[in-house]
């Protein structure tokens, strides 16, 4: 079967945010920006739904990227998102 998960057509072009929340003693946000470049065929044998190629902001080196099932969302709120954390004690990593 193919799941029940709809598929994320992403547009090429359009800024994105990824981020995911961390709780614990000291709460962290991991916290990206980049740009969409394509969004990948589903492979016949199954897989992922939603997939995402993109750029990612001031990062040198895919492998420095922390996290996994970050939640992507369109538009580049990163600036927004780091003003949150700053007034809620949330210590930014990227």
């Amino acid at each position: 079967g193919w799941g029940c998960v709809p598929r994320v057509l992403w547009r090429i072009g359009q800024e994105v945010t990824m981020a995911q929340y961390l709780s614990g003693k000291t709460p962290q946000m991991y916290l990206y920006s980049g740009q969409v470049v394509g969004c990948p065929d589903i492979p016949q044998t199954g897989g992922c739904r939603t997939n995402v190629e993109m750029t990612i902001n001031d990062v040198d080196d895919v492998c420095d990227v922390k996290g996994m099932h970050q939640i992507i969302f369109y538009g580049d709120y990163a600036r927004e998102l780091r003003i949150f954390c700053q007034l809620y004690g949330i210590k930014v990593i990227t």
